[in-house]
């Protein structure tokens, strides 16, 4: 029944003409979901003295723009590792329009929009799920080695973000990035088991840091946008930049736990709230996780039209 429910999906996105319904589509599911945002938490809204500081919003737009470059370069160079060749503005395209996807409330979306894309441009299904995979492995390796470094620093959060189970992951994410060639061995077992078509192109240790190291930037540069917003609605410090840093940190692994559960539950959100509250208000630091979800949404529609006409 997948089978032919993945066949039906293909032909008909093989037409040309429904290529932009498509990103109308995810378009209109990103505006609603950040009207539905807004809706559920008006009251939150209207009672907040807002006090905008548009320099940091400014500098948090600018801020936004090198992440989304960082992140696409990643993407593009791991699947260039992989043996895919194509353009840049198609990596982009791809990559974005997923992206968005990933907002909605179960994981099928975003991976299924993501191969389907690049399936349309002749790529093999199994290539693009490796390359998921890999962008998995090395951002959670490169999100927990981030929270164990800024733990000297950040003292505050030291009772309310649990230590071992963040190393732990951090050794098993560390070990596959490290050991591709073990990845490759494990993938291409699990294809011959299905019958498919073995890897012949994989990810190489000096691709693999160079990935890694890339995400390590991301997640820091998340953590840089998440202080510029919130300091632009309520007068932060740039001492506790660690600690947000840490914070974006913390609340996207939740958000990786989150992804895997057939419904999401909002942990990624709710996580957040819990850890600005050490540093800010209750009542700020919903409107501040409020405000940085709507933006993000309002950033990622913009650049998805943008990159739609290049």
């Amino acid at each position: 029944m997948l089978a032919t429910l993945w066949r039906h999906c293909r032909l008909i996105l093989e037409e040309p003409r429904w290529h932009r319904l498509l990103l109308i589509l995810m378009l209109l599911t990103g505006i609603s979901i950040a009207f539905w945002t807004i809706a559920r938490d008006w009251s939150n809204l209207r009672s907040y003295h807002w006090q905008f500081d548009w320099t940091y919003l400014v500098l948090s737009s600018g801020t936004y723009a090198v992440a989304l470059a960082l992140a696409m370069f990643a993407w593009s160079a791991m699947m260039r590792a992989l043996g895919v060749r194509l353009a840049w503005r198609q990596h982009a395209r791809f990559y974005i329009y997923s992206w968005m996807a990933r907002r909605l409330p179960t994981a099928a979306p975003f991976v299924v929009s993501r191969v389907m894309l690049y399936e349309q441009a002749g790529v093999a299904r199994r290539l693009t799920l490796s390359g998921m995979l890999w962008e998995q492995i090395l951002q959670l390796a490169s999100g927990c080695v981030l929270i164990m470094v800024l733990f000297p620093f950040t003292p505050l959060l030291g009772g309310n973000i649990p230590l071992l189970p963040v190393i732990l992951v951090a050794l098993v994410s560390l070990f596959l990035a490290v050991r591709p060639d073990f990845v490759a061995r494990m993938l291409n077992w699990v294809l011959r088991r299905w019958g498919k078509e073995p890897l012949t192109n994989f990810l190489g240790l000096s691709a693999t840091l160079t990935v890694f190291m890339l995400y390590t930037l991301l997640w820091f540069i998340g953590g840089l946008i998440l202080f510029l917003m919130a300091r632009s609605v309520y007068g932060l410090d740039w001492s506790t930049l660690p600690i947000l840093v840490q914070i974006w940190v913390a609340t996207g692994l939740v958000g990786y736990v989150a992804f895997l559960i057939p419904v999401s539950l909002g942990l990624s959100d709710v996580s957040m709230v819990a850890l600005l509250a050490l540093v800010v208000p209750l009542s700020v630091a919903m409107i501040i996780v409020l405000l940085i979800r709507g933006w993000i949404t309002v950033h990622e529609l913009g650049w998805a039209l943008i990159l739609s006409r290049l």
